[in-house]
């Protein structure tokens, strides 16, 4: 099936273009797994039109820049699709050092059934490259392949920071307790790079040993790439008391607004929520302020009225705007959803929590409006916004058997 010259050049822009769509999805409390699934099927129909016309002898994929932000997973992918080896082994081969051509690698490798993958995963396994290794693990984690222990071992002492980062993450998601690997493991805890480190601290909690809790206490406090992650981890295993002097200590110390909006978010406290009030009242952080509050609240701001009116016409108000922007981009813990965030109005936000506080009972974290529990963050894991899913499924994961942690931005049950 041939396409028309007008539909090839369309579909030539717009397949890598989903898959930034999608990527950028994963990451923005905008969107729930029924966007990420319509994204999915998007994707899905653009690899079947380029199967199609591949078997008809047309080739608009050579058109595809796979230089371009997604253009590599649409290759990658066709070729998995198509089994066609000399075109994955060329891809694999040209691979960068960059870690979004690793994760472009790791989403087409996780895209279809094991089945389908399998070779193609195996084949990334053995390859020389750091990037295309830690890919290839990141991509067995997700769709469940049990890899040997000597092989899980080799690469929890392999030279080359990316693999074993991919490792730990492998062992703490699974929760693959392994006795003869855990030696390895609480080597890694002292680690002298900070990645290895700090996932070496993941996995051994992830894997039971809340003991090794105190060794996040210097993620949360002191800024660095870890620290949203530190969070996540470090609320679920103190206890009340221990999460209300830990969300003190955090709003005490010299860190970003946006890390502490983070953390008063994922701590659950409806004690702080006046706290978010106010700082929606400064426009920084107005959007972050929105999302907080209804992170712990559960309510939608803008379909409860809780955003202020912008007159189109408003052309002071609109460069105004424009200006919270571009001071936001000026702050290095910025994420590039958070222009996308509405914007709340700090009265409407007081006014709302007047009328509601007595439904959150204290003394107990809240998260999308329901108490912690088993039940509700089950609920959560499965239906919340993509920053709720990953909340709720690192405290599943850290308090309850058979629960596990999976990469949000890898697709499982595709195909």
């Amino acid at each position: 099936m041939a396409l028309s010259p007008w539909l090839a050049s369309i579909l030539r822009h717009d397949a890598p273009h989903a898959w930034v769509l999608r990527h950028n999805a994963t990451h923005s409390s905008r969107f729930y797994p029924l966007d990420i699934a319509r994204y999915d099927r998007q994707l899905n129909e653009y690899l079947h039109l380029l199967e199609y016309e591949a078997l008809d002898g047309a080739d608009t994929l050579s058109r595809v820049d796979h230089e371009t932000q997604g253009g590599l997973f649409i290759h990658l992918t066709s070729a998995i699709q198509q089994s066609n080896w000399e075109h994955f082994i060329t891809l694999l081969s040209e691979l960068s050092d960059d870690s979004e051509q690793g994760e472009e690698l790791a989403q087409s490798l996780a895209w279809f059934p094991v089945s389908v993958t399998h070779s193609f995963i195996q084949y990334a396994l053995e390859h020389s490259s750091p990037v295309v290794q830690a890919a290839a693990i990141n991509a067995s984690a997700a769709r469940g392949v049990d890899l040997p222990v000597a092989e899980v071992a080799s690469y929890l002492g392999a030279q080359d920071h990316r693999i074993t980062i991919a490792a730990l993450r492998y062992l703490g998601n699974r929760k693959y307790h392994v006795d003869q690997l855990m030696s390895l493991v609480n080597t890694l805890l002292t680690s002298q790079h900070e990645g290895v480190r700090f996932n070496a601290i993941r996995a051994v909690l992830l894997l039971g040993d809340r003991e090794r809790v105190s060794l996040l206490q210097s993620y949360v406090t002191q800024a660095c790439e870890y620290t949203r992650e530190a969070i996540q981890l470090i609320y679920p295993l103190f206890d009340i008391a221990q999460q209300e002097a830990l969300t003190a200590s955090i709003l005490s110390v010299d860190l970003s607004p946006t890390i502490k909006l983070y953390a008063l978010a994922v701590s659950g406290d409806t004690g702080y929520v006046p706290t978010i009030i106010e700082w929606a009242s400064q426009a920084d952080y107005a959007r972050l302020a929105g999302e907080s509050f209804a992170f712990i609240t559960g309510i939608d701001i803008e379909e409860e009225n809780l955003c202020p009116v912008i007159e189109d016409e408003d052309e002071s108000e609109l460069q105004n705007l424009d200006n919270i922007n571009v001071r936001r981009k000026q702050d290095p813990w910025a994420q590039a959803y958070e222009s996308d965030l509405p914007i709340p109005s700090a009265e409407r936000l007081q006014a709302w929590w007047s009328s509601h506080q007595e439904e959150f009972k204290k003394g107990q974290r809240w998260i999308a409006g329901k108490p912690y529990s088993q039940e509700n963050l089950n609920t959560i894991a499965t239906e919340g916004n993509q920053r709720q899913q990953r909340v709720a499924e690192i405290a599943l994961a850290l308090s309850y058997p058979g629960s596990y942690v999976h990469d949000l931005t890898l697709p499982v049950g595709i195909g």
